[in-house]
């Protein structure tokens, strides 16, 4: 198998990003920056470079304010060792930033995310070197050059978000969040997927 999972909310238990912005951006940014992103006007990384485009704290008083707030979900290292062992490449997929996906995840993992330079404020881009065509989705385009690389493995995908609908359409199997907005737009849109809220109920699954 190969295994994908996304971060914010899946990963961890809470979403850093909106942590952040609750804090360091005007008080409607959901009213003002979700609507365009929801309706598709807007993707996701333009909508973080939107966002974050507003603060110019650095990265390190960011995470400050964040560790004590953020919990790896349940069972998460155990599946880690797990996917090591039974040789099943892992792979975060993220529209996260760089920086504290960087801080929160255990040495060695992969991911694929998004980049962010201070200059002034936060200046978020798609990494260069994934060259992704325009209107191509960010999590997508990742998870089918992973399945070039490991052609025979089937892709199973963990998330929890509505930036997770795409790659959860194109995997072989999906893992959502219970009750999360993943889980309720794969009920909406047909998409097969299982419910978890810790990673050992995945594990277990799985095997």
């Amino acid at each position: 198998m190969l295994i994908l999972c996304d971060f914010d909310g899946t990963i961890t238990e809470q979403d850093v990003t909106n942590l952040i912005w609750d804090r360091h951006i005007r008080p409607d940014w959901r009213e003002a920056l979700l609507p365009p992103y929801r309706a598709g006007i807007v993707s996701p990384p333009e909508l973080m470079a939107q966002g974050y485009g507003e603060i110019s704290a650095g990265a390190e008083e960011l995470l400050d304010f964040v560790r004590p707030q953020v919990n790896l979900r349940r069972g998460f290292e155990p599946f880690l060792a797990a996917c090591e062992s039974r040789a099943w490449p892992f792979r975060v997929v993220s529209q996260g930033l760089d920086w504290y996906l960087r801080a929160f995840l255990p040495p060695g993992v992969t991911f694929h995310c998004l980049e962010a330079e201070l200059k002034g404020t936060w200046q978020v881009r798609v990494p260069a070197e994934v060259g992704l065509p325009a209107g191509q989705d960010y999590k997508v385009w990742i998870m089918e050059g992973l399945r070039r690389e490991h052609p025979s493995r089937p892709a199973v995908f963990f998330g929890d978000g509505t930036n997770d609908l795409p790659i959860a359409r194109k995997a072989d199997r999906v893992f959502a969040v219970a009750g999360s907005m993943l889980e309720r737009l794969c009920a909406e849109h047909g998409v097969p997927a299982t419910s978890f809220t810790g990673f050992d109920e995945a594990l277990d699954a799985l095997s």
